[in-house]
């Protein structure tokens, strides 16, 4: 038997109809959006293979007020290149501070980058005022931001600008000396805004290891920088970087590959030596017009490896002073290259010159511990114009300042004296006499 509806029933049912259609659209939704929470969280947990560090955030410090401001953005593009292809845990980031031709900003990079060069970047934060990159409290303030706003269970650190090892600054403008042999080594501020290499301001490597330090140090420093391997920097640096990651000589123009250093720098072990590696392999094609020397330092092991030279270099010190200069592997030539530097000899060489065969033998054992890692076979020197090929068994990666007379007599500036503030010199040498009877 047929019942007909009337009109009210009708449209109660079809009420009913439509909110239960309604429920059915909302616990879709629901359901689809917990799949989707789902889908969103399997992705986030879609992570690197376990060789990469899961939270790190590497502060990269570009002092480019000068005439390698064009070369920041060729490598800021890189880096970027770098955190696509890694594809890094959520919480690992680049952090750039970039001080070029205009005011300096603060940029950010991790696994969710869109951009593809500098341009396309927003900067998270642009300053109001110029800044003085070669200052070390403007290092520190970038580290505190950093620390504050990315926060990670560690932390490494690009230093990248033009450098000079531990030399002193021939700027007489830079307000900031406070003595003739104040040691100022790392960046190059000019002051300008200009894209031109004129003289400007400069960091001094124990001003850069204080404010480091103060901020609980990091746990590796590369040096994408000229001549910053040496063991001056490295004895001042002990406390504020666990490895040291730099050349003892020049490096080309192009420096570091980001692309593959990138995916280096965020290894959760081995960093260091996965840096070095990266570093060497754009360079070690003999097609390439320029080469490197580039080396790992494990700061660990310097305490010991300090004490222990002193004792070798108080017992040999006849021998330093009358070292055969020429035929030491050098990555400045002092007399050569006019006085721009004091020579760099590598330590494996002078070593090698002043040690009998089971002394060399311990020191190469001891040195071991030190340098971790290095690769070598030519670099590409500005002042030759052309390639430096290197003896590879006078070669540690690691280069020392050896007294001498010509530093008093010949330069205006003394090396001799400037040596003598440096940590190294005040705990290994007995740098009074030596100064006194040192070689010529």
């Amino acid at each position: 038997m047929c019942y007909k509806m009337s009109k009210g029933f009708r449209h109660i049912i079809a009420e009913g109809r439509t909110v239960a259609i309604m429920l059915l659209c909302v616990i879709a939704t629901c359901w689809l959006s917990s799949c989707s929470d789902s889908d969103q969280q399997e992705e986030e947990e879609v992570l690197p293979d376990s060789s990469y560090a899961p939270s790190r955030t590497v502060m990269v410090y570009m002092a480019a007020e000068n005439d390698l401001s064009g070369a920041a953005a060729v490598d800021i593009r890189e880096m970027i290149a770098g955190m696509k292809d890694m594809t890094p845990y959520a919480h690992d980031r680049l952090v750039i501070f970039l001080d070029d031709v205009s005011l300096p900003r603060i940029y950010v990079l991790d696994r969710n980058v869109k951009a593809f060069s500098l341009s396309e970047l927003n900067p998270v934060k642009t300053y109001t005022d110029e800044l003085n990159s070669a200052s070390a409290s403007v290092l520190s303030d970038f580290v505190d931001y950093v620390q504050t706003y990315y926060p990670a269970d560690s932390y490494g650190l690009v230093m990248w600008s033009h450098a000079s090892g531990w030399i002193p600054s021939t700027y007489s403008g830079d307000t900031s000396l406070s003595s003739d042999t104040r040691r100022r080594a790392f960046g190059l501020d000019n002051g300008k805004n200009s894209a031109t290499r004129i003289p400007g301001n400069q960091m001094d490597i124990a001003d850069m290891a204080c404010a480091l330090e103060e901020k609980g140090g990091v746990d590796f420093i590369l040096f994408d920088a000229c001549m910053m391997q040496c063991v001056e920097n490295a004895y001042e640096l002990r406390n504020a970087a666990r490895y040291i990651v730099a050349s003892p000589a020049e490096i080309p123009g192009p420096g570091a590959y980001y692309t593959t250093m990138v995916r280096a720098m965020f290894k959760k072990d081995a960093y260091a030596d996965e840096m070095v590696n990266a570093y060497y392999a754009q360079y070690c094609n003999q097609g390439n017009p320029y080469g490197i020397v580039i080396s790992a330092v494990n700061t660990e092991h310097l305490p010991a490896y300090s004490a222990y030279m002193k004792e070798l270099l108080a017992k040999h010190k006849d021998a330093l002073f009358s070292l055969p200069y020429n035929s030491l592997l050098n990555y400045f030539r002092c007399e050569e290259w006019g006085f721009g530097s004091p020579d760099l000899f590598d330590m494996q060489g002078v070593m090698q010159q002043i040690l009998d065969e089971t002394e060399y033998e311990s020191w190469l054992h001891e040195v071991s511990k030190v340098v971790n890692c290095k690769h070598a076979g030519y670099w590409y020197s500005d002042n030759e114009k052309g390639k430096v090929y290197i003896n590879e068994s006078q070669c540690c990666g690691l280069s020392m300042f050896v007294p001498r007379k010509i530093y008093d007599e010949y330069v205006t500036m003394n090396y001799n004296a400037a040596f003598a503030e440096t940590g190294w010199a005040q705990y290994v040498w007995e740098f009074e006499q030596d100064k006194k009877d040192g070689g010529k």
